[in-house]
C-alpha cells in the first residue's frame, strides 16, 4: 500500500480507489468492446437488452447508466448495424420495445470471453472466496447510493443550514477535493 493511502481516512480513500478502479477498468473495456466496432456504452446496451428484452430506450437509459437523450445517439448506431430492432409495444401502441437481433446476441458472445477474462483479471489477485465477498460488496454500495437517489447525505454530525442543506465544506468532501491528482508518475 502507498504511504499515501495510510495516510488518508478511510471513506475519503475508498473514492480515491474506487475512482482510480474505474479508470483502469474503462480503458480496457473501452479497448475490449472496440475490437468489434462498438463503444463502451453500446456494448453495455446490448448486454442489458440481452438479459432485459423488449426495455424502452428511457428504460434501457437508466439501466445503462446513461441520460435518454445519451441513450438515443447509443441506440441509433446500433439499429443501423442490426444489432438491435424496434418493436411497438403491443400493450402501449405509442411506446417502442428494444429488442437484440440474432445478430447482436452473436456480437455479445463473441466480447463475451474477453470481457470474462477483463474481470478475471480484475478479481486476479483474491481468492475464490473473497471474490463473492467482493461482489456483494460492491452490490451492497451500490443499492446504498440507489436508496439515496442523486441527494448526497450530510455528514451525521455537520451544521445544517435552514434551507436543508449540508454546510459547504466537511471534513469527508475537504479530503477528498484535495487528493492528488498524480501517483506514481501518471495521471488519474
Amino acid at each position: 500500500m502507498h504511504a499515501l493511502e495510510d495516510s488518508m481516512e478511510p471513506y475519503g480513500s475508498l473514492v480515491y480507489v474506487i475512482k482510480e478502479l474505474e479508470l483502469g477498468l474503462r480503458r480496457r473495456f473501452i479497448e475490449v468492446c472496440a475490437t468489434e466496432g462498438l463503444t463502451a456504452a453500446q456494448y453495455t446496451a446490448l448486454t442489458v437488452l440481452l438479459r432485459r428484452p423488449g426495455l424502452t430506450s428511457s428504460e434501457l437509459a437508466r439501466r445503462s447508466f446513461v441520460r435518454a437523450q445519451t441513450m438515443a445517439a447509443t441506440i441509433d448506431p446500433l439499429l443501423e448495424m442490426g444489432l438491435v430492432r424496434r418493436e411497438r409495444d403491443p400493450r402501449h401502441a405509442r411506446s417502442m420495445s428494444l429488442y437484440l437481433t440474432d445478430a447482436g446476441a452473436e456480437l455479445t458472445e463473441r466480447l463475451s470471453p474477453s470481457i470474462d477474462a477483463l474481470e478475471d483479471l480484475l478479481v486476479s489477485h483474491l481468492e475464490d472466496d473473497e471474490r463473492a465477498d467482493f461482489a456483494d460488496y460492491l452490490r451492497r454500495c451500490r443499492h446504498a447510493l440507489d436508496e439515496t437517489g442523486s441527494q448526497v447525505p450530510a455528514e451525521p454530525d455537520s451544521p445544517v443550514s435552514d434551507a436543508g442543506d449540508a454546510a459547504p465544506e466537511n471534513a469527508r468532501t475537504a479530503s477528498i477535493r484535495t487528493l492528488p491528482t498524480e501517483r506514481s508518475g501518471r495521471s488519474t
